[in-house]
């Protein structure tokens, strides 16, 4: 009997582990758009996206955007903008252009210098202007697109997964020329790109490791601020 209960069992587990694993890949493969699908809401992100590029282009407004973090928005948002360990709940970049994998951004602004006449983030001693660090956002991470604003702030709103290391909404960043030059019908702003510095991937043990030192710092400044205001 022992033996036969025993044989039982392990039947009846293995029954239950392979509904468990067909009733995940129904539920996956449900959840999983076609490729239909997944040109169509590109496509309405893309048309969302030219509302706030377009005007950007022609009427000279405000290029700067909000890229939201879902997972911050999603828990409750205010308006505040404090570190958690979930990353910023935004940031404030100026949107320069609309490319068929997604939206690129002006992130910062980095040093860069000449080697040889050619140039580099390396530091050397010939110094160059400083260049802008662009970040890539894929489709596939942009939630939603609000060109209103909403009622903290009027610009338009990105809202996006933060899937690269570090919470970060980037997939990768490219380099560009930080002074514009004249382009187009409209002489918009053009920052022309710098092939030669490549493209940045994110890190994942670099990217993770200065963010947490930006939230231990981030959480210190907030301790500080609280004992003066004791």
């Amino acid at each position: 009997m022992p033996a036969s209960f025993t044989w039982m069992g392990l039947l009846s587990l293995a029954v239950s582990i392979t509904s468990l694993s067909v009733t995940i890949a129904i539920f996956s493969l449900g959840r999983r758009l076609s490729f239909r699908q997944q040109r169509e809401r590109v496509r309405e992100l893309e048309i969302d996206a030219w509302k706030v590029l377009k005007p950007i282009r022609t009427d000279g407004i405000n290029s700067k955007v909000i890229v939201m973090n879902v997972a911050r928005y999603q828990r409750g948002y205010d308006g505040s903008n404090a570190m958690t360990w979930r990353g910023h709940a935004f940031t404030g970049p100026e949107m320069i252009e609309i490319v068929h994998s997604g939206v690129i951004v002006i992130d910062t602004a980095v040093a860069s210098y000449y080697d040889g006449g050619r140039r580099t983030l390396t530091e050397t001693n010939d110094r160059a202007p400083n260049v802008l660090q662009c970040g890539h956002i894929p489709w596939a991470w942009i939630e939603h697109i609000e060109p209103a604003g909403d009622e903290f702030d009027g610009s338009p709103i990105f809202f996006v997964r933060h899937k690269a290391p570090g919470r970060s909404p980037y997939n990768y960043s490219t380099f560009r020329e930080s002074s514009p030059v004249p382009f187009g019908a409209n002489d918009r702003d053009y920052y022309r790109p710098i092939p030669e510095l490549g493209t940045r991937h994110p890190s994942t043990i670099l990217d993770w490791w200065t963010f947490i030192k930006n939230f231990r710092t981030s959480r210190a400044m907030e301790k500080a601020t609280s004992w003066d205001h004791d």
